[in-house]
């Protein structure tokens, strides 16, 4: 049996949320558009799904063609 070893990186998860921040605000990666009160925001569908239960089902996305 092959032997396995941890990393323990107290920081990981602040770089972490650094970078999803950033990717946000410079609207990188984002696959969807929320439209709240006619203005679109665009978002990262993974990120909400992780983040809300009610987003997370599929109801809530539609696609545009």
């Amino acid at each position: 049996m092959a032997e396995s070893s941890a990393v323990s990186d107290p920081q990981h998860a602040t770089r972490l949320l650094r970078a999803l921040s950033s990717f946000r605000e410079e609207a990188r990666f984002c696959d969807a558009h929320l439209v709240l009160e006619g203005e679109e925001i665009p978002v990262q569908k993974n990120i909400l799904a992780a983040a809300s239960p009610y987003i997370r089902s599929e109801e809530c996305f539609t696609e545009s063609l």
